[in-house]
């Protein structure tokens, strides 16, 4: 460097004298280009006159910056891992697993998901057949009644001041009974993705209908197997902040000597949750947002333009968001917010909840005493593409042109 400085003023005399036999050959109308020629040389050496002078020292100290920058991302990707705890549910059929893999991974997923659904502890309002049988058992009551006299514990108002059905008002109202015994039983409301349901009921869960059929040996293909992958990791985690704030409310009922039901516990019922169909690009498709109310599924907003974090996919990570509907108290929103965002990748981007009407006649859903809410919270979550994108299938990061890390070969891999 020193010496092109020492000796610029010599090189660019050189350039001049060369320029000056051209000029011989092609003319005055070549002049235009010498003179931006040596414009630009001149150019150069302004540049080269705000350079610090190089040496050992100043190398090395880059190298020193260099090195803790990259030995801090490295820690940042590290604790990243620690926080995801993910891991997939079967080993080996990532990223490209074989035909059999994926077979045993369809069983896996159906177990994975039936565990999570139980862990809930939830049930549903009672049936026809409840009902009837509540019928009988009512029946039975009063001939005994008639026969040896009216329990006095049993008298009373049929209803309170504000218009409640009572303990006596309900002896001899069987969907009454039947729901409030219905309601004893569990701590939450859901339905089932396995059973057979109505026209008028959803899913609580999002089960990816690639994986349901076990009786076939025909493999699903590699882009479902991750589809189920990813909407398992999210759902176990929503479900289980759900349970955990509800376990504080059953340890809690249990040192009161209370029993546990669902109408003590923050949330009620788990109406849906569901998880966007395609990693969240930038730009796409606005829609309207789910609103609260009603028991018919909350749909996911779908890109970046539509939550105020305008956070999309991008080289180094993937994005999907994920909604949740529920009825749940409305004073442990931000208990439930917390849990599920908390040392996690997830945020909340956007909630909206309306009150629940309060039912008076004790039929049906029984939510309990205290005010609930329906509600609707959206989020995102960002997944890291250090410590995803080694599971994922080719399939998946062809179609979304994502740049996935290099795969073994089949040699490679049978050698280890």
């Amino acid at each position: 460097m020193d010496f092109l400085k020492r000796h610029l003023f010599l090189i660019l005399c050189g350039v001049g004298a060369g320029a000056g036999v051209l000029l011989g050959a092609t003319g005055l109308r070549a002049m235009p280009k010498v003179k931006t020629d040596l414009e630009a040389a001149a150019g150069v050496y302004k540049n080269l006159e705000t350079l610090k002078p190089v040496n050992q020292q100043n190398i090395d100290a880059e190298k020193r910056r260099i090195d803790a920058i990259l030995a801090d991302r490295r820690k940042v990707l590290d604790r990243a891992a620690q926080l995801y705890h993910h891991q997939p549910l079967l080993e080996g059929v990532f990223p490209q697993g074989p035909r059999e893999k994926r077979v045993e991974f369809r069983n896996k997923y159906n177990e994975a998901m039936r565990a999570v659904f139980d862990s809930l502890r939830s049930g549903g309002p009672p049936s026809p057949v409840d009902v009837e049988r509540m019928k009988d058992r009512i029946d039975t009551e009063l001939a005994s009644e008639r026969q040896f006299g009216a329990d006095p514990a049993a008298a009373g108002p049929a209803r309170t001041p504000a218009d409640v059905l009572t303990k006596a008002g309900a002896r001899t109202d069987s969907l009454a009974r039947a729901s409030v015994a219905a309601a004893q039983r569990v701590y939450c409301y859901a339905v089932n993705f396995f059973e057979d349901k109505p026209p008028d009921k959803v899913a609580s869960l999002e089960f990816t209908m690639a994986m349901k059929d076990t009786s076939t040996l025909e493999p699903p293909d590699a882009v479902d197997c991750w589809r189920a992958q990813l909407t398992y990791w999210i759902q176990k985690d929503v479900v289980d902040a759900i349970n955990a704030i509800n376990q504080q409310a059953v340890d809690a009922a249990r040192a009161a000597g209370q029993d546990s039901w669902v109408g003590m516990m923050p949330v009620k019922e788990v109406i849906s949750i569901r998880i966007s169909t395609e990693y969240v690009p930038k730009e796409g498709d606005l829609y309207a947002p789910a609103q609260p109310g009603g028991y018919n599924p909350a749909l996911v907003p779908g890109t970046a333009e539509s939550v105020f974090t305008g956070t999309s996919s991008g080289d180094s990570f993937d994005v999907l968001q994920f909604t949740t509907k529920l009825v749940m108290d409305q004073r442990d929103i931000p208990l439930l917010v917390q849990r599920l965002t908390s040392n996690s990748f997830h945020t909340l981007v956007r909630a909206s909840y309306k009150a629940v009407p309060p039912n008076k006649n004790m039929q049906g859903k029984i939510y309990g005493p205290e005010p609930a809410v329906n509600v609707v919270l959206d989020f995102e979550t960002v997944m890291l593409g250090e410590t995803f994108r080694q599971w994922m299938p080719d399939e998946v990061c062809e179609k979304y042109e994502i740049k996935c890390p290099e795969r073994k070969g089949k040699d490679e891999a049978e050698e280890e």
